[in-house]
């Protein structure tokens, strides 16, 4: 596929991004989050087309996140632990807009992290083993504030790392 930027998979999706700002998917979609309203379990053979003016994108177990050119923040798929920041626990099966003034995303396996402009650092969803840094295991449905002073996020599968302006790395979970 040509002009493809940034590509991530989980065990059943694969998303890509192309330079002209679409997001692409492919793979099971049975949770919806591929946010086009598809939740029976179907698998996309071919790529389908998910979004437009597309900056970044992050994949969990089996949910998904993006930011638009405007810096708003779109989740969709399962929510079983609040993961879509919407506070509640429903699957949602299409795209809604959760924050704005977002610069990047990352996606545990069942949690979401979003970076903000001003460095802060917001978390939701699951927290079974600490990855939201709260220092409790209680989910979160909706999004809070971790940390500031943040300028990079990663999310493994049930920990979190992060880069402080200051170079200093964290991490939880």
């Amino acid at each position: 596929v040509p002009g493809v930027i940034l590509a991530d998979a989980t065990d059943q999706t694969s998303m890509f991004l192309k330079s002209d700002g679409s997001l692409w998917g492919m793979g099971q979609r049975g949770y919806g989050q591929f946010g086009n309203g598809v939740t029976v379990p179907s698998v996309a053979a071919a790529p389908i087309q998910i979004g437009t003016n597309i900056v970044a994108f992050a994949q969990g177990g089996r949910h998904s996140l993006f930011v638009k050119s405007d810096a708003s923040l779109w989740t969709a798929g399962l929510n079983n632990q609040g993961q879509l920041g919407d506070g509640t626990t429903n699957d949602r099966n299409t795209w809604a807009q959760l924050a704005t003034g977002v610069a990047a995303v990352a996606a545990g396996g069942s949690y979401s992290l979003f970076l903000k402009f001003d460095g802060s650092l917001c978390g939701m969803g699951s927290n079974s083993q600490g990855e939201l840094g709260d220092g409790t295991t209680t989910a979160r449905s909706n999004p809070f504030q971790i940390a500031t002073g943040v300028s990079r996020v990663s999310a493994g599968y049930w920990h979190t790392l992060f880069i402080k302006n200051d170079g200093s790395l964290w991490g939880m979970g």
